[in-house]
């Protein structure tokens, strides 16, 4: 894993706001990895998701479950 780069990106992130608005109005790992990337940072969506926030002392990675919900059953026709 490239943590190093990883950390590297995260505290570029919490003190560069275009980053951090750019960052946030993407949807996946891959494209924050792929945003990071264009700035010479290495390291992909699937480090990115698999990193534990103890292990990056000052920053709080937040997860949340992107993935699409539907009604289904009786209700849900």
């Amino acid at each position: 894993m490239s943590l190093d780069q990883l950390k590297a990106f995260l505290q570029e992130l919490k003190t560069n706001q275009s980053l951090y608005e750019k960052v946030s109005r993407v949807g996946t790992a891959n494209e924050i990895a792929s945003i990071a990337k264009g700035l010479g940072y290495e390291f992909t969506g699937e480090e990115l998701k698999s990193i534990e926030n103890n292990e990056l002392k000052g920053i709080k990675v937040k997860k949340q479950d992107t993935s699409p919900s539907y009604p289904f059953g009786e209700s849900g026709n």
